[in-house]
């Protein structure tokens, strides 16, 4: 009964939401407006559908002196950019050069002027900050954070890249076994939005009111307050292209229905969410969406506050420990995977069969529906042990559009490219001087097509393209010509389940793409 007690005043404090009505603008910014459909759902913890695309092929990459076979989408080449022991964090400075953080407690800097794809020169920037994983740039100035218990300016003179100086920008509170700290800068707000993982599993000892939640600042360190709780450890933020909301993953519970059984293997789901400001997200009380922890005295919580608690937009393999994810905004890859989501999974400890590392490819609106995630590189553990090679932790995206993803237990970071057809990379140009805009498509479920609308400045030969998640081709419209303004298409749909496809139009090398959703 005291437990219980305790329990209930610290969730009535992290429930605490400000009075004052904020800004639209900002409600848009905090996933708020956008994931108003998920507190209409009934409290559920269901998988987002994965399926491996058949366009993964096998190939083999080079790491420590050791080849290794690696699954990857046709066009794709991996390859070794720079080797950094116990490599974590990566960041892009304003001039193009990647910046990585070590649990050897070093930060680095590896300037890839000549564009080789390895780095002319390995700069030690900083050391002794303990175990930093947090960093990036706030107004072309770097910040880091560390398990040293703060976030970090760190002074870099552009000439030399090494650090002369660095001050505490924000004190964060003491950890426990979740000390990651990483953190997303909002350029349009000016905010920082900051993780700061529990003390542990699901146990009682949380600070509730400190940990457990995502923080906001200003890049001086003031106007500190807790922006959303309920999140275990939320490693992986990035901030949506396409609205500005800040979506993060989050590091499920173990051991919630017993430990080594096919329940707890499997329970709860990996989750990711889009962030809503105030939120609770319902750990240690829940997990997926009001789905009661079943252990004591977890179990208990009155039903009216687990009615409060928000929840994910998507669900993944459980115990497989997201780490990084990252929106890809490049140009080179193709139209299909602009604004898609990149995630690292680090593999489970604690899972039989453990689960794997990987580097996964997700698909959703920009509310968070119609959510879809495949593999997108996997081979990092070869069989059903955890005899694993390698283990990604961070992704972001380099000035040559390029994916860099961070592996702490190979010691590498690598280089992730699109080497396919040329005519594959245009998005957006304008080659041969011809330009064209796509039109939203508007379903039609009484004709069984998709209608849209192309404009160009002048006649151009247009070819349509229907294509699933996966990129596999369902539908075509023959190649014509589309005369000066506004041309009408219908592509049809019969046949085709219900569900989020891809609707590509290509002209000399300019490709335009949007997202269409098909409901009967």
């Amino acid at each position: 009964m005291k437990w219980s007690l305790v329990l209930l005043s610290l969730l009535l404090v992290a429930c605490t939401r400000e009075v004052a009505t904020p800004p639209l603008i900002r409600a848009q910014s905090s996933g708020c407006e956008l994931t108003g459909w998920i507190m209409q759902q009934k409290p559920h913890s269901t998988r987002t559908l994965e399926a491996p695309p058949s366009v993964l092929r096998d190939t083999v990459i080079t790491v420590n002196g050791t080849e290794h076979k690696i699954s990857i989408p046709e066009g794709f080449t991996m390859s070794v950019f720079a080797q950094i022991p116990s490599c974590r964090g990566l960041a892009l400075s304003s001039d193009g050069v990647i910046y990585a953080t070590s649990f050897n407690g070093k930060i680095y800097a590896l300037p890839d002027h000549d564009h080789n794809g390895t780095p002319d020169s390995v700069i030690i920037v900083a050391t002794g900050l303990g175990q930093p994983h947090g960093i990036g740039f706030i107004d072309k100035m770097l910040y880091a954070s560390s398990d040293q218990g703060a976030l970090y300016h760190l002074i870099t003179p552009a000439t030399s890249r090494v650090s002369t100086d660095r001050s505490v920008v924000s004190p964060l509170p003491p950890h426990g076994d979740h000390f990651t700290r990483n953190f997303v800068f909002d350029s349009i707000h000016q905010k920082i939005y900051l993780q700061i993982g529990s003390d542990g599993n699901m146990d009682t000892t949380t600070n509730f009111v400190h940990l457990a939640q995502i923080v906001e600042m200003n890049p001086d360190g003031s106007g500190y307050r807790t922006f959303a709780r309920g999140l275990r450890n939320a490693v992986g933020l990035d901030l949506d292209p396409r609205t500005d909301a800040l979506w993060a993953n989050n590091n499920g519970m173990d051991d919630i229905f017993g430990s080594g059984t096919e329940l707890t293997a499997n329970n709860p789901s990996e989750s990711i969410y889009i962030i809503c400001d105030g939120a609770n997200y319902g750990w240690p009380f829940c997990y997926g969406f009001r789905m009661r922890n079943p252990v004591y005295p977890w179990s208990t919580l009155d039903t009216n506050i687990v009615q409060t608690f928000s929840g994910p937009v998507a669900e993944v393999l459980a115990h497989e420990a997201p780490l990084g994810l990252h929106f890809y905004r490049g140009s080179t890859f193709p139209a299909l995977y602009h604004n898609a989501i990149f995630q690292c999974y680090h593999g489970s400890w604690d899972r039989s069969p453990p689960a794997p590392p990987r580097i996964t490819v997700m698909w959703a609106d920009t509310d968070g529906k119609n959510a879809r995630v495949t593999d997108f590189v996997n081979g990092f553990q070869p069989d059903s042990t955890d005899n694993r090679w390698g283990r990604v932790v961070s992704i972001i995206e380099g000035g040559d559009s390029a994916l860099y993803v961070s592996d702490d237990q190979a010691g590498v970071i690598y280089r992730i490219a699109w080497t396919g057809p040329p005519q594959q990379q245009a998005v957006n140009s304008t080659q041969n001087s011809v330009t064209f805009s796509l039109g939203i498509p508007s379903p039609n479920p009484a004709t069984n097509a998709v209608a849209f609308t192309i404009d160009v400045a002048q006649p151009a030969s247009i070819s349509v393209y229907l294509l699933d998640l996966l990129g596999r081709q369902l539908r075509s419209i023959p190649t014509q010509i589309a005369g000066v303004g506004t041309t009408t298409f219908h592509l049809p749909t019969d046949g085709l389940p219900n569900g989020t496809y891809v609707l590509r139009a290509s002209s000399n090398g300019q490709v335009a793409s949007r997202r269409v959703v098909i409901e009967r």
